[in-house]
């Protein structure tokens, strides 16, 4: 038990005095502690700080009856400093997290225009009969459709579109991941 006596010997640095507070609070403080944060180790942690703070403090404190309220008005505060030091780091990581999020949509923006781009690009540069039914199969018209519309047969409608097919493989040889979708674009 911590007397008056250990008190003043606390005061003046004597390490047996303070293991007599050590073993008097330490316990009670530990369980005090894990009703804030639940954990073991972090309960641990904040207690020993305390302690530590305790020690460094020795000097200014002036009663011994003073010593309970500062040790769990310590732990209560260490506990809540830790919440909240732990939502501002959330804080953090969801903002970087953020950050790289609207990075990524912006650099697939970017490839899927530059994508887009070429495209258009390759496809504007076909042959005009070959480049209309390509377009027209692109908008979702049918072989049928489409011989109508240009007033071609249907076969020279298939025609048109390997035709575009076979100039735009080769046009877009670097970008094979667009050839897939060409041939689901033009119905192939």
């Amino acid at each position: 038990m911590f007397t008056p006596q250990d008190f003043d010997l606390f005061r003046k640095g004597d390490r047996q005095a303070f293991k007599c507070i050590f073993d008097t609070f330490y316990k009670a403080l530990l369980i005090f502690a894990k009703k804030y944060v639940q954990d073991n180790d972090l309960a641990e942690d904040l207690v020993q700080e305390v302690l530590v703070k305790l020690w460094e403090k020795r000097k200014t404190i002036e009663d011994a009856s003073t010593i309970k309220a500062f040790l769990y008005m310590s732990v209560k505060n260490k506990a809540l400093n830790y919440f909240r030091h732990q939502k501002v780091i959330d804080a953090h990581q969801k903002e970087i997290l953020l950050d790289k999020s609207n990075e990524l949509f912006f650099k697939n923006h970017l490839i899927e225009e530059e994508t887009y781009r070429l495209l258009v690009q390759a496809i504007d540069d076909l042959p005009e009969q070959t480049r209309k039914v390509c377009t027209l199969s692109m908008n979702g018209a049918k072989n049928a459709q489409i011989a109508e519309e240009l007033d071609l047969s249907t076969s020279t409608v298939k025609y048109h579109k390997n035709q575009a097919i076979t100039i735009l493989r080769e046009r877009l040889k670097d970008q094979l991941f667009l050839l897939p979708l060409l041939a689901h674009l033009l119905d192939l």
